[in-house]
């Protein structure tokens, strides 16, 4: 039977110095120190007399080779003690100099390279003499946490490279040959450098190079050769800085102090091996996922799995978190043990703990996925190979319902007749042979028939589950008609989504369809109204309406009292389980999410659309906030409409008084349109049958609210004015749910039916003869308008700054060709970042950068339980490559250019909040500070640091830049004009990089918000 290993057994432990790596280089001769957590304490009134340097200069170089399963960890590799290894490993953040290379992203192979210098310029150490120093320092050791005091210092330089060579035997053998010739002059064993003629161009092919080192100017350099000439033309200069302690335990220096903090007990070295080698295990299982996530994140698998691979990144920040719980539950058994307060005797407590076994099936799942998107990279890579179009359905937005008719449209080629494989991975495994004959079927018929379009959709990761593989067809587009599958291009937007990685057939900036934005309190009743208002265009007359199944855009839902015990029914119809734009859960808030537009046909010979606008609710019982949010998410829809034909206003007749909130949407939307569009309003009315079909005593409430505004050319009268019933469309949805009604009650619905049609049609009559057609430009008309337009631009104005500081700061550091060139992606679903949550990490160069990935938002947030007022709203993903070419623009342009920017946005900020009264929610300053919140975090839990560390600096000097000009307008008491506003808008939409992003919010909203047509069947 195995004995039980005891760890700790309570005995006192002897007197024995140990031997610590500089880490924290604040130490000094005196310093106390405590060796159960591996930090320095405070400093003892040490002097100089007592205190002994010795100069050595001894220098010493290595190489070492990597080794494709490296047992030794990079702590020993740099021969960091014993002991403070465990210490390093389990220390959550503050691992700088060289105890950071356990923060070395890339895996270890027999092409990895490190290189250790260390030279020993000279080393200090306590005098004999210190009897009056116990007497000095007995009431501060008293109070202090130390275990001991550090007597001996060795200064100096201390650094190792890792240098990744190509994955070529004979150029690494050219490259290790140089590496020794370097080593050889370092360790003075020859005066001169003697590199041959080509050395420096093969030192040149390694791939990748990391330095760590306790001089911070070391770790800022960026080649081995840079390292080289740095150590030999410095090593002699007054640059040194710690390397090793010498630690000696209190009871040393005083030998009557017995508080508990006195003895050290240490771990036997097998004990400490084995808990060094589990979390090196740990350890590497986070790296080698992350590195295979991030190697995915810049390959094939991003342009068509983005949406995946933001998922596994999340999936991998939650491991990292099961990680750091670990790594805490095991720091505390390890200083308890150091401390001899408790003892292991069973290793399943410290090994097999449950969270243990919780990281091992997290990290397993997440290694499976991502050994199936190297699977799906090479499915795509055949496919191309047979000259398939590989489309993620996942992209499109399809539903169980629609998704054929949806699928045919978003992938129909004009002039080309279109094959559609559908499949999934799961379908894939079960009908292997199915696929492949279906592929090289339609490869075949590819070959033959140049006409043919052929696409593999890949419905792995869609909600539509397929209950086989099918093909789907798309006949040829005839050129010289009108497709009526085309897309309304209500909006002025480039039509150049990557749902499919191919751009979808654009719209003419201009067209003759009818363009109705209806606008109305929570509860009134918009959605209900614009699926009546469809049916009594389809159906002219009662008996129509009950024969066919209604149409229904919006999902509906009510309650209806039935029978003669007026039982309450919930009456439902309409696809719930698809519908993204709704949220039904909560009562007193607004249904509607998002903007969305409704077309329709208004005659099967008539190819102009009739398309109407449904927008959120005002008067939101979650407030004047949500109100406000609602009512920007309005105005930036609106703003990028081409034309309207009407704004209409509905409302229920015999209002008490009108919402808050209706007096603030009417003005902030005249602000917006201006003049031009008062005559396009209409008033709606529903549920109008109680009042005769009327507007009833809501009538004077909107005439005194207009006679306010002391405009006389906004109507209000019989012709603008429309009254409905929308009981007779209830009436045919509780059909479809079982209802049965009695013959009066029929009749009513069959009087409101034939009345509301009739609205319906003089509605249309008026805004055809009556109304002459508003169309928007592009200028800032109005303070609404352009509070709209600077809106949009905070996020890209601030994301170019950084990342012209980036490559700034890339410049200055002399890093030949290469550059962070951000990219702006369009999404496809409503989405927020979410501040609470952290972000994923990714490493260009030695710089470090935060993914914020994108949470999706549907009616709550699908990827965390954070509050809803953690989370802002987002247009588009930003995501970094690491380029190699360098920027072409000077230094001293690119400092100009983040100035300008950061100036404008003060003025912008200085106009939203003096002038338009904006929310702060879209402010210059507070993106300016979570910005360098974001880059101070990254410091602190990554390393190396130093290009973020100097991002933070100049980051800061905006901010000082920023509220020396808020100060300048507020104490001149300025105020800033329209005019000047535009032409700074003007100037910004000059910056590519901002313009870029602008374009694709554009092309976001065209997908988010892409039309729903209803079908003439």
């Amino acid at each position: 039977m195995a004995q039980k290993q005891t760890i700790g057994d309570n005995k006192k432990p002897t007197l024995v110095s140990i031997n610590r790596t500089a880490i924290d280089p604040n130490g000094c001769i005196g310093s106390l120190y405590n060796g159960y957590r591996d930090v320095l304490c405070e400093k003892l009134p040490w002097s100089n007399e007592d205190k002994l340097t010795k100069v050595l200069k001894k220098p010493q170089c290595i190489m070492k080779k990597g080794k494709k399963d490296q047992n030794e960890s990079l702590l020993q590799i740099i021969n960091v003690p014993e002991g403070l290894r465990l210490s390093v490993l389990l220390r959550p953040t503050g691992n700088n100099g060289i105890a950071a290379i356990i923060n070395y992203p890339y895996p270890i192979n027999e092409y990895t390279r490190f290189l250790l210098y260390s030279y020993v310029y000279e080393e200090e150490q306590v005098s004999e003499k210190l009897s009056k120093k116990q007497k000095m320092v007995k009431s501060v050791i008293s109070l202090a946490s130390a275990t001991h005091i550090i007597t001996c210092i060795s200064y100096g330089i201390d650094v190792v490279v890792v240098l990744q060579l190509p994955f070529d035997k004979a150029l690494a053998t050219a490259i290790d040959d140089a590496l020794q010739r370097i080593c050889i002059h370092l360790n003075d064993e020859q005066n001169v450098l003697i590199l041959k003629s080509d050395d420096e161009h093969i030192l040149e092919q390694i791939t990748n190079t990391m330095v760590y080192s306790n001089i911070p100017s070391l770790m800022e350099l960026s080649t081995v050769y840079d390292v080289y000439l740095y150590i030999d033309e410095n090593k002699n200069e007054n640059i040194h800085r710690p390397i090793m302690y010498t630690l000696q335990p209190i009871k040393w220096l005083f030998p009557d102090y017995n508080e508990p903090n006195a003895y050290f007990n240490l771990i036997p070295p097998e004990f400490d091996r084995e808990v060094e080698q589990y979390l090196i295990y740990l350890s590497n299982v986070l790296k080698n996922i992350k590195y295979s996530l991030d190697f995915s994140d810049n390959g094939l698998m991003y342009k068509y799995l983005e949406d995946q691979i933001y998922k596994k990144q999340c999936q991998w920040l939650i491991l990292s978190k099961m990680h750091d719980h670990i790594i805490a539950r095991l720091r505390r058994l390890i200083i308890d043990l150091r401390k001899n307060r408790t003892t292991v005797s069973k290793r399943d407590q410290l090994f097999y703990h449950v969270d243990h076994v919780n990281f091992e099936k997290s990290a397993q799942i997440l290694q499976e996925n991502l050994n199936d998107f190297k699977n799906k990279e090479k499915l795509i890579v055949g496919l191309r190979d047979q000259h398939f179009e590989y489309c993620n359905a996942a992209q499109l937005n399809l539903t169980k319902y629609n998704y054929e008719k949806t699928l045919k449209c978003k992938l129909k080629m004009k002039d080309r007749n279109n094959k559609i494989l559908c499949t999934t991975d799961t379908l894939n495994k079960k009908n292997g042979s199915k696929l492949n004959l279906l592929r090289n079927q339609l490869a075949k018929e590819c070959e033959i028939n140049q006409n043919l379009y052929i696409t593999y959709a890949d419905f792995s990761y869609s909600t539509v589950e397929l209950e086989d593989i099918e093909i789907l067809t798309t006949s040829q587009t005839n050129n010289n008609k009108k497709s009526h599958l085309q897309k309304s291009s209500s909006t002025v937007t480039k039509n150049k989504t990557s749902t499919s990685q191919q751009s979808l057939p654009s719209s003419p900036i201009i067209n003759d369809n009818i363009n109705i934005l209806l606008l109305g309190e929570t509860g009134v009743g918009k959605s209900t109204f614009i699926n009546a208002f469809v049916n009594y265009l389809k159906f002219k007359t009662f008996e129509q309406a009950q024969s066919n199944t209604p149409i229904v855009l919006i999902p509906v839902s009510f309650l209806m009292t039935v029978g003669d015990d007026f039982q309450e029914r919930l009456i439902k119809f309409g696809d719930f389980d698809s519908s993204n734009n709704e949220d039904f859960d909560h009562p007193g808030e607004s249904v509607t999410q998002h903007c969305r537009m409704y077309e329709f046909h208004l005659s099967d010979n008539d190819e102009k659309k009739l398309c109407i606008i449904d927008t959120p609710g005002f008067g939101d019982t979650r407030g004047l906030d949500q109100d406000d949010l609602n009512m920007q998410d309005i105005l930036e829809y609106i703003n990028e409409l081409t034309h309207l034909n009407a704004i209409c206003f509905l409302l229920k007749p015999n209002a008490s008084k009108l919402h808050t909130f209706f007096r603030m949407c009417f003005i902030q939307l005249l602000d917006l349109l201006g003049p031009n569009a008062y005559q396009n309003i209409i008033f709606c009315f529903t549920n109008a049958r109680s009042t005769f079909y009327g507007p009833g005593d809501t009538a004077p409430l909107i005439k005194t609210m207009l006679k306010s505004f002391s405009i006389n050319n906004i109507p209000f009268k019989k012709d603008n004015t429309f009254c409905f019933d929308n009981e007779s469309f209830r009436y045919l949805v509780a059909l479809q749910n079982g209802i049965e009604f009695n013959n009066d009650e029929k009749h009513d619905y069959k009087e409101s039916w034939s009345i509301s049609v009739k609205e319906s049609y003089r509605l249309i009559d008026y805004i055809h003869g009556n109304l002459i057609t508003y169309r928007s430009n592009n200028e800032c008309k109005s303070n609404k308008h352009a509070q709209v337009e600077i809106s949009h631009m905070i996020r890209p104005m601030l994301t170019t700054m950084q990342n012209i500081l980036q490559n700034l700061i890339l410049s200055k550091t002399n890093i030949k060709n290469k550059s962070i060139t951000m990219f702006p992606k369009a999404i496809h679903r409503p989405a927020s970042i979410c501040l609470s949550c952290k972000p994923y990490p990714l490493q260009f160069g030695n710089f470090w950068i935060a993914r914020n990935i994108p949470h999706e938002f549907l009616k709550t947030c699908l990827v965390c339980s954070c509050t809803i007022e953690q989370h802002i709203a987002i247009h588009y993903v930003l995501n970094s490559e690491y380029s190699n070419k360098s920027v072409s623009n000077h230094p001293e342009e690119m400092i100009n250019m983040v100035n300008q920017l950061c100036t404008i946005g003060a003025e912008f900020d200085y106009f939203l909040v003096h002038i338009t009264r904006s929310s702060k929610n879209d402010l210059f300053l507070p993106g300016l500070l979570r910005m360098i919140d974001e880059e101070n975090k990254l410091c602190q839990s990554q390393k190396p640091d130093h290009l973020n560390s100097q991002l933070i600096k100049e980051l800061t000097r905006l901010k000082c830049q920023y509220e020396n000009r808020i100060e300048e307008f507020k104490s001149n008491q300025q105020l800033i004009d329209l005019l000047i506003i535009n032409e700074h808008i003007t100037t910004i939409r000059k910056y590519p990089l901002i313009q870029m992003q602008l374009d694709i919010m554009k092309q976001t909203q065209k997908m988010m918000t892409e039309p729903y047509e209803v079908s003439q069947d």
